[in-house]
């Protein structure tokens, strides 16, 4: 029998990890300065490369999960997680080197969370599992605020940028809790013909293609906070900081209440994380002080922790079980090519309208909002068939 509660523990526990690269976020200012002949964006990939690498892994996980225990997947991931995130700390001295952090880093992400969302459809039904997805968003926001506080004390404390990546020491207590508490399972067994496992459908394809354009525009927040705070003149790195961890606390808030917002507005959830989004961007970039900049990343987490909960809710509640596990992946990989596609796209978008970091928070502001609007018109139609 298995105990449920020890499971919600080992699942909640493990997804603390799965944007633990934020903890990157406030030292790209100082990264780009030890870095000066470096193009920004590719300083910035130090962030979103993570997302990149998602593209191969997450479904790779999805076909994993059906040969090799969950569990299994699970210790792997949080292992390359631990590897690619201390490496930078013992070479840093080249951008690549910390780039390739960030490429193991990404591997172990790719295959985490498709895992964990599999092992939630298996153990708990659809009540439990937006329940779960909601805390699962919250503990992610959690964790990501845990390995920025500390990542930023460790800086404080050091004066060198590359204290930063000894935060991923955390990883040591979570592959702990993971291996006492998760079930091993079973591999998951397809119902469907060789080769299935995929599902799509013309609302499944939305989701992906509103997922991909939220997440190459949400992702500029915090891979340009730190550049936008010195631009406006309102502090440096610790500022940063408090901007970032203001948008993981918005997560934190966003993911203790999804059950409640799922509840309330039903598959309009999706509307609403577009909506908060796009009006932290803009309050960041109207209102050019500190308590509307750490405002904005509070709106903006929210935003996040609901649209992370909500797209794989809205897919587990549509697809057939069988399909579930790898469609998701495959969503997951979708999205975060836009992730990782965010400083390339939102700087050559936003540059057309000028040079300078505000105005990317304009032009994803107004592009979230824009894809707002065609969520409620989707989702209404979709909600009267």
């Amino acid at each position: 029998m298995i105990n449920k509660a020890k499971v919600k523990i080992g699942i909640l526990v493990t997804c603390t990890v799965s944007l633990c690269y934020m903890a990157f976020s406030p030292i790209i200012a100082s990264m780009a300065a030890a870095f000066p002949e470096t193009d920004i964006s590719l300083v910035q990939m130090v962030m979103t490369l993570p997302s990149f690498m998602f593209i191969v892994f997450s479904p790779l996980a999805g076909k994993l999960t059906q040969r090799i225990r969950k569990k299994t997947l699970v210790m792997a991931s949080l292992a390359l997680y631990l590897a690619g995130g201390i490496f930078p700390f013992f070479f840093h001295g080249n951008i690549w080197l910390v780039l390739t952090g960030s490429v193991v880093l990404g591997c172990g992400s790719g295959l985490l969370m498709p895992v964990i969302n599999a092992i939630i459809c298996d153990y708990f039904e659809e009540g439990e599992r937006a329940q779960l997805m909601g805390l699962n968003a919250t503990c992610v926001a959690v964790g990501a605020m845990l390995f920025i506080f500390v990542g930023g004390q460790l800086v404080s404390l050091s004066g060198d940028w590359s204290w930063c990546f000894l935060s991923f020491l955390l990883l040591i207590p979570v592959m702990l809790t993971a291996w006492f508490c998760l079930p091993a399972g079973e591999p998951a067994k397809s119902e469907g013909p060789a080769g299935s496992g995929f599902e799509m459908n013309p609302y499944v394809a939305f989701v992906f293609l509103a997922g991909f354009v939220y997440f190459v525009m949400q992702n500029a927040f915090n891979t340009n906070s730190s550049l936008y705070i010195s631009e406006i003149g309102i502090g440096g790195p610790e500022t940063a900081s408090m901007a970032t961890m203001c948008n993981t606390l918005g997560g934190i808030l966003g993911g203790a209440v999804f059950g409640l917002l799922v509840k309330k507005a039903k598959d309009q959830a999706q509307s609403v994380a577009l909506a908060l989004s796009g009006v932290g961007f803009l309050l960041a970039y109207f209102v050019r002080s500190l308590v509307p900049v750490l405002a904005g990343g509070l709106l903006v987490g929210a935003a996040f922790a609901f649209y992370n909960a909500v797209g794989t809710y809205l897919l587990a509640k549509y697809l057939k079980p069988e399909n579930n596990a790898f469609t998701v992946s495959v969503y997951m990989a979708v999205i975060n090519v836009g992730a990782a596609l965010s400083p390339v796209v939102v700087n050559s978008v936003s540059g057309l309208a000028g040079p300078d970091t505000a105005m990317r928070y304009l032009v994803c502001g107004i592009l979230i909002l824009a894809c707002g609007g065609v969520s409620v018109v989707v989702n209404r139609i979709h909600g009267e068939k």
